[in-house]
């Protein structure tokens, strides 16, 4: 077990509000094109709700260096065009790729895979919905249908796209787009899954079980989510996300996905392939308290904070940059600022502090991984992006957010979640120097 091999990041495949593809993303990005837009969602043409969302523009899934023969494949077993953020899965790794100029056409190409998405358990939300059905079909109808009938039917026309739900099918088809054989693993721990999938590509890495892997997530916002968010209080009706302020009043959420490619450091270097950053570990805790509701007061988000400078063998005062989840909460900002100045101290001059979801919007389970890549991004160009919307700060969190766009050079930063159901998360990346 190769323990010491280093792990870089040589591709980056973003596409978000702000653009698609690694150069339009960041220049939208610089140029505060964040893609705000109201989502209608209507059935048999009557509008139900009608709600904020970055949204991607102009994405045709054609465009993409993606086997046809995966493609229709994965049509034919779904018996129907495949869902958007499929596409967007697929398509992220398709960019990340070809920014990382790794071949993938042979079967023996030694790439893994670790792919994130959230699944809010439509499982029992079907069961449920046949049931609900049922009972209304017949007391509108009185439908000679037993119940057994109507539900055995309702899984009959349902079965593949039910079976889909699981979350290895998704892999499956993804692999089988990129001709992917190695070791992969599908992961959701919420909105901090990116970070998790990071750290298990790094570890794949090191365990020598393949040269190369290729992280990537995805959402797509649709109706329930938005109903479930806005029910529970967490969606920001004005669609603006106001991290860490007096007058923030929830997230938004934000279509598009990002594919990642973590490399051995050896390996890259042999093929003279552009490096983004080194990886330099991880560091998770998990809370195991309440799933939509953070235990203020505990140390857990701490924890998951200093193991990832443990295992990164760094210091908290080497860190130059950090980037929260800033999701516009005031209970969850409250929690994760409480968790910065217990490692950083009182409104601390350093590390700079920066969040990316004003930009691009919540991308859910894609959200981390999504704004790991601004990260690089940011890095390599030598800018620190400044915080939209934070007219007002709250002083309470005793933070300080950078408001206007700084051109300095950052050699490490770190990028933070707290994510539902207690999910902590932290990984540190470092400028690659030759």
């Amino acid at each position: 077990m190769a323990i010491n091999k280093r792990v870089v990041v040589t591709g980056i495949g973003p596409l978000a509000s702000t653009g698609i593809g690694k150069d339009a993303f960041w220049k939208g990005i610089l140029e505060k094109r964040i893609g705000l837009s109201s989502r209608p969602f209507k059935i048999d043409g009557e509008l139900w709700e009608n709600f904020p969302v970055h949204s991607v523009k102009d994405f045709d899934f054609s465009t993409f260096n993606v086997a046809d023969m995966a493609i229709e494949y994965m049509k034919d077993w779904k018996e129907e065009e495949p869902p958007i953020d499929l596409h967007y899965l697929i398509a992220a790794v398709a960019l990340a790729l070809e920014d990382s100029g790794i071949k993938y056409e042979s079967e023996d190409n030694d790439l893994g895979l670790v792919l994130t998405h959230e699944n809010m358990g439509l499982m029992p939300f079907l069961l449920k919905l046949s049931q609900l059905s049922y009972d209304t079909l017949k007391s509108v109808t009185g439908s000679n249908y037993s119940k057994k009938e109507f539900c055995e039917k309702l899984y009959r026309d349902c079965l593949k796209s039910g079976y889909d739900i699981q979350t290895f099918m998704t892999l499956f088809h993804v692999a089988k787009a990129f001709n992917i054989h190695n070791y992969s693993l599908f992961i959701n721990n919420a909105c901090a899954s990116g970070l998790y999938a990071l750290e298990n590509a790094a570890q794949i890495i090191k365990c020598n079980m393949s040269s190369a892997v290729v992280v990537a997530a995805s959402e797509y916002t649709d109706i329930y989510k938005y109903l479930w968010f806005r029910d529970i209080g967490l969606y920001s009706e004005d669609g603006k996300i106001r991290p860490f302020c007096k007058d923030s009043n929830g997230l938004v959420f934000g279509d598009g996905g990002v594919g990642i490619v973590l490399e051995d450091l050896e390996r890259a270097e042999k093929r003279n392939a552009h490096i983004y950053a080194e990886y330099l570990g991880g560091g998770f805790h998990m809370e195991g308290w309440k799933v939509t509701t953070p235990q203020i007061g505990s140390d857990s988000y701490q924890k998951a904070i200093v193991k990832a400078l443990t295992q990164s063998n760094v210091s908290k005062d080497e860190i130059e940059l950090l980037c929260p989840h800033g999701v516009g909460s005031q209970s969850i900002d409250y929690y994760e600022s409480k968790a910065i100045t217990d490692v950083f101290g009182l409104n601390p001059d350093s590390p700079l502090i920066t969040t990316f979801k004003p930009y691009v919007g919540h991308n859910l389970g894609g959200s981390a991984l999504l704004e790991t890549a601004i990260l690089l991004l940011s890095l390599k160009n030598d800018i620190v992006l400044p915080t939209l919307n934070c007219e007002h700060i709250d002083p309470k969190f005793k933070i300080k957010l950078i408001k206007e766009k700084l051109e300095t050079e950052v050699n490490v930063a770190m990028k933070i979640c707290c994510a539902f159901a207690g999910y902590n998360a932290a990984v540190v990346l470092r400028k690659y120097k030759n």
